[in-house]
């Protein structure tokens, strides 16, 4: 009977080592599982490099001035419409189309950006004793330099029976001078196609 101690010694050791293996496995279960939840629920490192992009920014282009001024009255005949914006724009970009209030000039084509890069002028002729209204960007075309589309906007005035019939006045009545002649000419009236003039010698 003495003989039986030692086993039950033994049995005993071997019950509390499964005992103190099993509560380390579920610790270690425990830290393995704490440890990838921690992992998913961290921010992600950041990328070793990252490639060059340009967002728009800046407020949207608008216009600040213009010629015929709102609901100014002009003479008849040759009329350049100056647009000013207040920044840099883009010298493909552009849109004008009707409004309601009035009539659309007869102009042509397309409009010259100036030297400045902030003054569009657009050739056209305007008959005497008319109300003419102009969409500016109807379909947001307008767009700075810095890639933002201009604010649509809008250009109402009227004519008078006073006569402007060369471009050169036309030019100067709109504050501007030769050097700022529009670019474009007709290559046919009846048709209403515009192209860019032949390069002078």
């Amino acid at each position: 009977m003495r003989g039986l101690g030692p086993a039950k010694a033994t049995v005993a050791g071997v019950d509390g080592g499964m005992k103190h293996a099993s509560i380390a496995a579920v610790a270690a279960a425990l830290l393995l599982f704490a440890g990838q939840n921690g992992r998913a629920g961290a921010p992600p490192a950041p990328p070793a490099a990252v490639s060059e992009f340009v967002v728009p920014g800046g407020p949207p282009p608008k216009v600040v001035a213009s010629f015929p001024a709102q609901g100014a009255q002009v003479g008849a005949g040759v009329l350049v419409i100056k647009l000013v914006f207040d920044q840099p724009m883009a010298a493909d970009g552009w849109s004008y189309g009707r409004a309601e209030g009035g009539d659309f000039p007869s102009c042509l084509a397309k409009p010259r950006l100036l030297a400045d890069k902030r003054t569009f002028a657009l050739l056209c002729s305007v008959a005497a004793h008319r109300t003419y209204a102009i969409a500016i960007n109807p379909a947001a075309v307008f767009v700075g330099a810095n890639g933002r589309l201009a604010k649509p906007d809008s250009l109402t005035f009227s004519t008078t029976d006073t006569q402007v019939l060369g471009l050169h006045d036309a030019l100067e009545q709109a504050g501007l001078t030769d050097a700022d002649e529009p670019i474009m000419t007709w290559k046919d009236a009846g048709a209403g196609v515009s192209r860019s003039p032949a390069p002078r010698p």
